[in-house]
């Protein structure tokens, strides 16, 4: 089965990629696996940020969401989502350690 490589760095992605992927990279302070990935087409990656920024806009706060993508990472037993929405959840969201 052939497989996607994910760029390493934002550099190492598509030219067209890379003002997405530096946005990223400045709200959040890194550029997760999950972008750079899926970076690699830079169609898909402004599809996924344009969902992500609608569904940001919603009626739950942004604390209510990070603990729900906890919850669910919980339940699904990722660890990449559970590493992932634990940083979010504390740096951005402003959750409690004990959250």
């Amino acid at each position: 089965m052939s497989r996607i490589t994910t760029p390493a760095i934002i550099d190492a992605a598509p030219a067209a990629s890379h003002g997405l992927l530096e946005a990223v990279k400045k709200q959040l302070g890194w550029t997760p696996n999950l972008f750079r990935l899926v970076g690699v087409s830079p169609v898909a990656l402004e599809g996924y940020l344009g969902m992500s920024g609608a569904l940001s806009k919603g009626a739950l706060p942004a604390q209510t969401r990070e603990r729900i993508a906890l919850a669910v990472a919980e339940i699904n037993r990722c660890d990449y989502c559970l590493s992932a929405h634990s940083y979010l959840g504390k740096n951005l969201a402003k959750l409690d350690d004990a959250e």
